[in-house]
């Protein structure tokens, strides 16, 4: 019985918020039915108070109660036990994707003269009704930090651009010597880059476009070839091979009150285009392809302003040619359908660092 006991303790104290209070100034603990005051900015306090410390209420990775009117009672809690009559919330992070589900903050513990001439806070789902009026107030006019001191608009609209060392993942045709696969497994390699634009329909989902471009070239010199007839050419080769996709795209994200940064996850369904621009021995000759394509990417940007970000992301990228266009020299052009095992793939992985605007 003891040890359920002490699962049953453990498991309780998990579910619970994590809480941290230091006290500098010692005070008589306030009774359960008195009032504590909740200010959510400097500018509602009156001319006359005093910090006797602070209190944090977080999550321990197992929290399950923690709305933000849980939270906030929490504070209260803490407030009252320190002889505290008011509290200051000075940072409130909010739930997020990819990180904690709970409300968080961290409040001053005050004393203030007459806490009569003050409504008693109510709190709504996100937001804690002004002490000194009856508008709510917003989530943007809570003082997050240093970071969000101040108001900030909620943003519609989303605008990302990245930059990629790209690497096509298709494996090499049989038959090469040394020097060829080494030019192929170098004209896999690339740079590409990306832009995306999104309208959010709330905080953390949107729906946009996607345009995405890649780009490989590189000579293969003094190469020697012979074709089916035992002919024998002998010179040098080129590719130039730019890879584009656009495409209707959606997006998950954090929202603008997280306040280190903001993961997001993105899924693009449109077109990809096949282009290579090649040489033969002095002879051009123009491949051209195109089918269904996908992207699929996931990052993290730190936040530089409120609306302004900057981080890593990571995306897979490609589709599947089942036939290509040759337009030669002469200006005659072929279409040659492809057997399935001669598919060209595009596929490829976009190591990329972006950045990403709210506006």
């Amino acid at each position: 019985m003891k040890y359920l006991l002490l699962l049953a303790t453990i498991a309780f104290c998990s579910c619970s918020p994590k809480i941290r209070t230091s006290v500098s100034e010692k005070h008589e603990k306030l009774n359960e039915t008195d009032k504590v005051i909740v200010f959510n900015d400097k500018s509602e306090l009156p001319s006359t108070y005093s910090k006797i410390g602070t209190t944090k209420i977080g999550d321990t990775g197992f929290t399950v109660n923690c709305d933000l009117g849980t939270v906030i009672e929490k504070a209260k809690i803490e407030a009252k036990k320190s002889g505290a009559n008011a509290l200051l919330i000075t940072e409130h992070l909010y739930p997020s994707v990819f990180g904690s589900s709970c409300h968080r903050i961290t409040a001053d513990l005050l004393r203030i003269e007459n806490t009569t001439n003050y409504i008693e806070p109510e709190i709504a789902k996100d937001s804690v009704k002004s002490t000194n009026n009856l508008e709510a107030v917003s989530n943007d006019a809570i003082v997050y930090g240093p970071v969000y001191y101040g108001n900030s608009k909620t943003s519609k609209f989303l605008l990302l651009a990245n930059v990629a060392q790209s690497f096509r993942v298709a494996s090499s045709p049989d038959g090469l010597n040394s020097v060829q696969k080494e030019y192929l497994k170098k004209l896999k390699s690339g740079l590409s880059y990306d832009i995306s634009a999104y309208y959010l329909k709330d905080e953390r989902t949107g729906f946009g476009l996607k345009y995405n471009a890649y780009k490989s070239s590189g000579t293969l010199s003094n190469q020697q070839v012979t074709l089916d007839d035992g002919t024998i050419y002998q010179g040098d080769f080129s590719d130039d091979i730019t890879i584009s996709f656009i495409g209707a795209s959606f997006i998950l994200t954090e929202g603008h009150n997280s306040r280190t940064g903001e993961a997001n996850l993105e899924l693009a369904i449109g077109y990809m285009a096949y282009k290579n621009k090649s040489t033969i021995i002095g002879s051009p000759l123009k491949i051209t392809g195109g089918n269904l394509g996908m992207i699929g990417g996931m990052g993290y940007h730190f936040r530089i302003t409120p609306h302004f970000l900057v981080g890593p992301q990571v995306n897979f990228a490609g589709g599947v040619l089942k036939k290509l266009k040759y337009k030669y020299a002469d200006g005659s052009t072929e279409t040659i359908k492809l057997d399935k095992e001669d598919f060209e793939n595009l596929w490829r992985i976009d190591l990329a660092i972006g950045a990403k605007f709210r506006f």
